[in-house]
């Protein structure tokens, strides 16, 4: 079967913006370096932006998607490591150390705030820590516990003092409830096209949107908001015909240069309708309760996110069957990278709820390389033409 060519396929100019932000963003963070602003680097959602912003720092994304760092970076790490790893501090590497500097945002950062997620990552923050300053928050990985919320207040407390320190501002309870309103804000647009995404034709596809979501923790949140409105005024008016079987991914994130499976999925005749990853619905699905203390509003809003690090993660499996009942998935693709032991683990307790569910799964693991790509658009196919 070759790359299907999609009929009455529509043109959203506003996807545009998205796609050619870098340079700009770039001369952004350098324009604000100039006048003295602190950037921040970040690799997981857990960290919330909103304490980042309050302080008047700048905040961008540091997850590797590409496979071009990943030869450096096993320098220092084992090649039977999870890829975003080894892509992530490979990309440090290459800006303190090459003089390609192919993602020169990596070496604008002043400090990195890293979290305790899986064992790959927390090992690898102590080599990240040689090249630049990382906070390393800890996370309680047993989320329910009657305890778990005041450890993670405590541990954004701490979070906040660093900020603080790193900036010489202080971040005040009036100004953190206003960034709180901010991303609720832009959480509400993204609500907004995905229930577009519930018709019979969605006006986006996944490929496009993941394109979007690659650029929410990389732009500056006024930039992606406006934008965002953009985005959300084509769609209205949009319609697209033709679509093929309607899949959820689900799985690992697919940082900014990792687009392999969405494509081969949609150019084989899919249609992604809904994302449950990083780089999906978990980034932006619950909003904080501004109506409560904000420190412990974004504790509890944060420790919502369904991570597979966590102990036990019925909420992530919860959220997949409703998601797939709401957006009237066809099927799902459960996406993992290699040597990412948390997802792959998961795995099975997923297919046994979706098999119930009587919902088809396909497992596809992967790394960042070509290599498996012909295997994977056969399977694919093969999985589609199940589905229709």
């Amino acid at each position: 079967m070759n790359d299907k060519i999609v009929e009455n396929d529509i043109f959203l100019k506003s996807l545009d913006f998205f796609k050619d932000a870098f340079p700009g963003r770039i001369n952004q963070i350098l324009k604000s370096k100039e006048e003295g602003k602190k950037i921040v680097g970040t690799l997981c959602l857990y960290v919330p932006d909103e304490l980042i912003y309050a302080c008047g720092a700048d905040r961008v994304i540091l997850c590797g998607g590409r496979s071009a760092p990943i030869e450096a970076a096993e320098e220092y790490l084992p090649r039977n490591l999870c890829p975003l790893i080894k892509s992530s501090f490979g990309s440090v590497i290459d800006q303190k150390c090459s003089k390609t500097k192919s993602c020169p945002h990596f070496g604008l950062v002043d400090l990195i705030v890293a979290e305790a997620t899986c064992d790959g990552k927390k090992k690898m923050y102590e080599l990240l820590n040689q090249y630049i300053p990382t906070h390393v928050m800890d996370l309680p990985q047993k989320p329910e516990n009657q305890n778990a919320l005041e450890y993670y207040i405590k541990e954004l407390e701490s979070l906040k003092d660093v900020l603080e320190k790193l900036t010489g501002n202080k971040i005040t309870e009036a100004q953190l409830k206003n960034e709180i309103k901010s991303a609720n804000k832009t959480r509400k647009l993204l609500h907004a096209i995905y229930e577009l995404r519930k018709k019979d034709s969605p006006p986006i596809r996944g490929t496009e949107m993941l394109k979007v979501l690659q650029q929410m923790h990389f732009l500056s949140p006024d930039e992606f908001r406006k934008n965002l409105v953009l985005l959300l005024d084509e769609l209205k008016v949009k319609k697209r015909e033709n679509i093929g079987p309607r899949i959820m991914i689900s799985g690992c994130p697919m940082a900014s240069g990792n687009t392999k499976v969405p494509e081969i999925i949609e150019k084989r005749g899919g249609m992604i309708v809904v994302e449950e990853s990083c780089t999906g619905t978990r980034a932006f699905w619950d909003l904080v309760d501004e109506t409560k203390e904000p420190m412990r509003a974004l504790a509890e809003r944060y420790l919502k996110i369904p991570c597979a690090c966590m102990y036990p993660n019925n909420r992530r499996i919860d959220q997949i069957l409703k998601l797939a009942g709401d957006f009237n998935v066809g099927g799902v693709v459960y996406y993992t990278l290699q040597f990412c032991h948390g997802y792959n683990i998961e795995k099975y307790r997923v297919a046994e709820a979706l098999k119930k569910a009587g919902i088809p799964l396909l497992s596809i693991e992967t790394d960042y390389s070509a290599a498996d790509t012909e295997q994977i658009k056969t399977r694919v196919d093969a999985f589609l033409e199940m589905l229709e």
